[in-house]
């Protein structure tokens, strides 16, 4: 299926007429209540409905509660409009609509049937309207939802949205895009369109980041598209050991999940370098950003992390690195380009939380600083 997209300044105004050619008369609208003005003002005297009864990991009883208000109320198509939550929360209800039962949805196991999804993303990162893929919580287990259905059938890019996200979400969801952009460029199960797709998300965001946090328009629209693009990427790639390793600092140290993927990011590129053969995508990913070597890659992303100001958490004891360790999927790192063992991947995560001082964090400064002046 290919995604009808609609993108630039003052676009969420185009939202009815979107519907319209998408048929839907009264959408179910997953978004949060302080979207609800933005959305009211977009759809006018538009029939709706409004669920805004989700939470920032969705619940399968929240999902629930929005398909029977879906049903209750009429509608005939979903909007999704804010972050990775509302995203996952419109493509679970839309599960929960056209599959039998929840087993079934958990099994992924349904057949496909007319219903539209039009996604707006409010923040800069996941890039989860571009995908068929979503997460949900089922007593407090989580599940990946995987479905080709679940593809949004459109998508919206309004980059005025961003303007008002804290300056820690800007940062970290853009990190995020720029670290699925990375790992699906490297990762096992890339192609060559999904390259592009990594290509055009890593370099729209190293691009544009200055520009962006400074508050330029034009730049938050490009960097709203790197993550529309990484997601169009991870989609077909997935993800590689960067994200594996970033759940638990997520739920032990409380860190964005951009945030937390960009820790270990250096550190994952640095330990592939001794692998001969992981070194020619290295080598090549390194041509493509744009530096000397592929040595500069973990340099230049360091001293991103360090010019951001984004904190490290403290230094992990015994017992925290093999929490960390032991929190790891192993079948997770299976679409990386390098089979991490236990040990690797304590030393990796020791070594990404601890920040370089000195001449060496120096070094990584300026190459970021300097990079594409």
């Amino acid at each position: 299926m290919v995604q009808q997209l609609t993108r630039g300044r003052g676009s969420l105004a185009k939202l009815p007429a979107v519907l319209e050619k998408l048929g839907v008369r009264k959408p179910l609208v997953v978004c949060s209540r302080s979207l609800r003005p933005a959305l009211a003002k977009a759809l006018g005297e538009q029939p709706h409905a409004v669920f805004s009864g989700f939470h920032a990991n969705p619940d399968f009883r929240d999902c629930a509660a929005g398909r029977e208000l879906y049903l209750a109320q009429g509608c005939d198509g979903l909007v999704s409009l804010g972050g990775g939550s509302a995203m996952d929360t419109a493509k679970a209800i839309k599960a929960l609509l056209l599959a039998p039962d929840a087993g079934a949805v958990l099994a992924g196991q349904w057949e496909a049937r007319p219903l539209a999804h039009l996604a707006i993303p409010a923040t800069a990162g996941t890039g989860s309207e571009a995908t068929s893929i979503a997460v949900m919580y089922v007593e407090g287990k989580k599940h990946s939802l995987d479905h080709p259905a679940l593809l949004p059938e459109a998508v919206i890019l309004d980059p005025d949205l961003l303007a008002s996200l804290p300056l820690y979400h800007k940062k970290s969801c853009a990190l995020d895009a720029l670290c699925q952009g990375i790992e699906s460029y490297w990762a096992r199960k890339a192609t060559e369109d999904s390259q592009v797709d990594a290509f055009l998300a890593f370099t729209g965001v190293l691009d544009n980041l200055r520009p962006y946090l400074a508050g330029d328009p034009g730049a938050a629209a490009e960097i709203q598209f790197a993550a529309y693009r990484s997601g169009c990427a991870i989609a077909v790639s997935r993800t590689t050991a960067a994200h594996a390793l970033s759940y638990r600092l997520t739920t032990r140290y409380g860190l964005a999940h951009g945030h937390a993927c960009m820790l270990t990011l250096p550190t994952v590129w640095e330990a592939m370098l001794e692998d001969t053969d992981v070194l020619p995508v290295l080598m090549d990913l390194a041509q493509k950003m744009r530096l000397g070597s592929e040595l500069m890659g973990p340099r230049l992303l360091r001293g991103m992390l360090y010019d951001l100001e984004m904190p490290f958490p403290p230094a992990p004891d015994a017992d925290a690195l093999e929490d960390l360790t032991q929190s790891v999927n192993l079948q997770r790192l299976s679409n990386n380009p390098r089979i991490f063992t236990r040990e690797e991947i304590r030393d990796i995560y020791r070594r990404s939380m601890m920040p370089l001082m000195g001449p060496e964090r120096q070094a990584c400064l300026d190459i970021w600083r300097y990079y594409g002046r």
